[in-house]
């Protein structure tokens, strides 16, 4: 087999293998979303940097394995890659992660939760102490009888000012 051939079917082999890749990396995202839902929003946003990052990279691969040439059977051999893996391991791979994934965050929300009442019961047992702390006294001359008040007037002093 010449050389040519043989750098060809490698060059074949490797766009197989970079289209499973691809649909790998969209499969991890179907399991983030899985085990985190969110809204149109976010999943059109995500598929926005999903696709640039695809075309991104199969644009240096292109390049950097056939010299920037657009040759016919790597986008063949990038279908077959993704459609083989998209068949035989996908939906297995995306029940598995989003599965580890959804103990992760149940995890993480037990322990949260967890520190959360905590901070809530040590914020109830200082609040009073701080509260006296950050509160400023405020002192109230206390007029005690009718005769004081009439001191007050007649030396001109206001009772309410004090």
């Amino acid at each position: 087999m010449s050389t040519v051939i043989q750098e060809e079917t490698m060059i074949f082999l490797w766009s197989v293998l970079h289209g499973a890749a691809m649909t790998l990396l969209y499969d991890v995202l179907r399991a983030l979303r899985r085990a985190f839902p969110h809204g149109l929003l976010a999943v059109s946003a995500e598929d926005f940097m999903y696709w640039l990052t695809a075309g991104f990279l199969t644009f240096c691969f292109a390049f950097q394995r056939t010299d920037g040439v657009v040759r016919a059977y790597v986008a063949v051999g990038i279908a077959i890659g993704a459609v083989l893996y998209h068949h035989s391991v996908s939906s297995g791979f995306v029940k598995a992660l989003a599965w580890l994934l959804t103990q992760i965050r149940r995890g993480c929300s037990c322990v949260f939760r967890r520190l959360s009442r905590i901070f809530r019961a040590i914020a109830k047992i200082l609040a009073k102490p701080i509260a006296k702390i950050l509160a400023k006294p405020v002192r109230k001359k206390r007029i005690k009888s009718q005769k004081t008040i009439e001191i007050h007037r007649k030396k001109g002093y206001n009772a309410r000012k004090g």
